[in-house]
């Protein structure tokens, strides 16, 4: 089973299986291998002041075709061992990416995990996909099927990416719109991979490009700066993006889930969004 990438870097082998190429990757779904994080002794900043309660997106069409150019860089891959079975209670994780970052903690209910120190996830694979992760998002692709040559870096701001995200080739993405999360600012948007596509094997969506260190064909969204990269893991998969302003650091916190998932796993899910609180590093 793959690191979850949302979750290859949570699918995300999956995140569950991330956060495709989850990039890293939380259905299943590379960074260094990475134990789980420990708690930050930095007080907590700023308190949740609202959230959005989104519904799932609709299948969108297959992928097209870009016309494209030269072969994307590879991040390093996270191993996909070091998965740790969390008790109820606050958990710490960290932030996909290679520069310095506030930590970030949330509260998660028994029966979660946590993965290589990044993901925070329901499901170990295969089956549902499920799961958190927060990244300092690098290169986005203009197609997340045939992505070699399409990645680009969409510019510093918020809304820089979003327009990058909402652009992207078969993912249908919502109209975004302003929240705040954690007490930072910024836009919240939603989309999906294409119910229609067909997923072999250990995340293999059929007609999408080779990753060249896996050989795995990958239905990719970013890579990580640096480390990870976000792929996904299942048809019709979901992800509920938050795109945050953190002090002057771009973060996205990516909530995953494929359509097998129930209501209570989403609600689940969703709690341990709003309990999101980022620490000074």
């Amino acid at each position: 089973m793959r690191a979850s990438p949302s979750l290859s870097i949570l699918g995300f082998a999956i995140a569950v299986a991330l956060l495709a190429s989850a990039c890293a990757a939380a259905a299943a779904s590379p960074g260094p291998t990475s134990g789980p994080a420990s708690v930050p002794s930095a007080a907590l900043v700023a308190q949740p002041t609202a959230t959005i309660a989104p519904t799932p997106l609709a299948a969108s069409s297959a992928p097209t075709t870009p016309s494209s150019a030269s072969s994307s860089p590879t991040p390093a891959p996270i191993s996909a061992n070091d998965v740790t079975a969390l008790p109820a209670g606050r958990h710490a994780a960290q932030v996909l990416g290679s520069g310095s970052y506030p930590g970030y903690m949330v509260d998660v209910p028994a029966g979660w995990f946590d993965r290589q120190g990044y993901f925070t996830v329901k499901y170990q694979g295969p089956g549902p996909v499920l799961g958190i992760s927060v990244w300092d998002v690098g290169q986005v692709f203009r197609d997340s099927c045939h992505w070699q040559g399409q990645g680009f870096d969409p510019g510093p701001s918020v809304d820089n990416l979003v327009a990058a995200l909402v652009a992207q080739s078969a993912r249908h993405a919502s109209k975004p719109k302003d929240v705040t999360l954690a007490g930072y600012p910024g836009k919240y948007l939603e989309w999906s991979v294409p119910s229609n596509m067909v997923v072999t094997g250990d995340a293999d969506f059929q007609g999408c490009d080779v990753e060249p260190t896996e050989g795995h064909r990958n239905f990719m969204s970013w890579l990580g700066n640096g480390k990870g990269e976000r792929y996904q893991q299942v048809a019709g998969q979901v992800d509920r993006l938050w795109v945050l302003d953190v002090n002057g650091r771009r973060l996205v916190v990516d909530a995953t889930y494929s359509p097998d998932t129930t209501p209570a796993d989403r609600n689940q899910e969703q709690q341990i969004v709003e309990s999101l609180r980022f620490v000074r590093p």
